[in-house]
């Protein structure tokens, strides 16, 4: 998603564009070369294990750079844990500890 917005951004200035303009010639799938993922994807954000501790993750994300960060096992993703995942296990966390 920030990824997304960061290259429709660039994009508006770049062509001298809108905002929404330039996110719909992002989306727009007629084009002669379609914008893809590769496109507007970052790989050097951090990345975790499925053994890396919850506590661990929350710095990771703590800068706003980004909010989400993929779960490898052997180099392949097996899941991807977001800001909003944090915030609802801290939740929940919170939650039984006041019942």
């Amino acid at each position: 998603q920030m990824h997304l917005i960061t290259q429709a951004r660039a994009d508006a200035l770049r062509l001298d564009r809108g905002y929404w303009s330039a996110l719909r010639r992002m989306l727009d799938r007629t084009l002669r070369k379609p914008t893809t993922a590769g496109d507007i994807m970052s790989v050097a954000g951090p990345r975790a294990t499925p053994d890396t501790p919850v506590a661990a993750l929350l710095p990771m994300m703590s800068d706003g750079e980004t909010d989400a960060v993929p779960i490898l096992r052997y180099g392949r993703i097996v899941g991807i844990v977001t800001r909003t995942d944090l915030i609802a296990a801290l939740a929940r966390s919170t939650a039984r500890q006041n019942v």
